[in-house]
């Protein structure tokens, strides 16, 4: 029997402005770290302090930013899932379980930058993502995954990976991104055909200040190379995706990182410090 555990954050912004949590709940094993404010953002540290995530644990998250109000969801380290050998008293397989609702209001700025998920040999994990961004509001949603422990030599050894993300804009649904994937999977032989060690990233820009000719979306695609895939297309609308397939984490965490000041950039705004400690 695994453990259930949840975050609730109702973020708002009082009358000069300064973002502060309004409501707040959580339970093991999330834990809430001492938020922060920097440049003007909200900075909010979540953390799993036990070893990760096993069979049976369901973790729900409920993230809620109201107009007015800037934050930045991240995490001071990296979050694991383990090898799951248990089944459902059904008999199918079990699995770690984590489901995310973001809800960004008019006004509103959420920035999600959690840290590298890493799925581990055996591990079978379930992940679905919601957003729900009203006209008006904006949201930077970025997920990075790595492929194993490849400091032991673990390589795409998990058992599965399931892993949606949908993303809705005035009530209209603009993404949507699904891969299920197994060890074994030909989605795994093609990424390693190019990066024998593929760390992946996923990155969502949603803001009526971006426009499709903005200077920024060029110097993204630059940041393609040869230790670093990366492309951007537009959504159906008030968004875009961006991708980046890495030969390793200091690749993907140099791009991913140059991805965010670009855009940071483009929006006139300074990064907050993370300072995840």
């Amino acid at each position: 029997m695994g453990l259930t555990g949840h975050l609730r954050l109702v973020c708002t912004a009082d009358e000069a402005g300064r973002t502060f949590i309004r409501e707040q709940s959580f339970s093991a094993p999330i834990h809430l770290s001492k938020p922060h404010l920097d440049e003007g953002v909200l900075v909010i540290n979540v953390a799993n302090p036990t070893a990760g995530l096993f069979a049976g644990d369901r973790i729900r998250y409920d993230i809620a930013v109201e107009s007015g109000a800037r934050v930045l969801l991240t995490a001071p380290s990296a979050s694991r899932a383990h090898r799951i050998v248990a089944a459902e008293p059904n008999g199918d397989p079990a699995n770690a379980r984590v489901e995310q609702e973001f809800r960004v209001a008019h006004g509103a700025w959420l920035d999600c930058w959690p840290e590298m998920f890493i799925p581990q040999g055996g591990a079978r994990y379930r992940q679905r993502t919601t957003a729900h961004i009203e006209e008006g509001g904006e949201a930077l949603l970025i997920e990075m995954i790595a492929p194993g422990r490849t400091a032991s030599g673990e390589v795409f050894a998990f058992a599965e990976l399931d892993w949606a993300t949908e993303v809705f804009l005035g009530g209209q649904k603009i993404a949507r991104e699904r891969y299920a994937i197994t060890s074994d999977s030909p989605t795994i032989a093609a990424l390693r055909a190019r990066f024998p060690e593929a760390y992946y990233a996923s990155c969502f820009i949603v803001s009526p200040q971006l426009r499709a000719d903005s200077a920024c979306w060029a110097r993204i695609h630059d940041l393609h190379s040869d230790e670093a895939w990366v492309g951007v297309s537009a959504l159906v609308r008030g968004g875009w995706a961006v991708r980046v397939l890495a030969a390793g984490s200091i690749a993907l965490r140099k791009t991913i990182a140059a991805v965010r000041r670009e855009i940071y950039a483009a929006l006139d705004r300074r990064e907050p410090a993370l300072r995840r400690s």
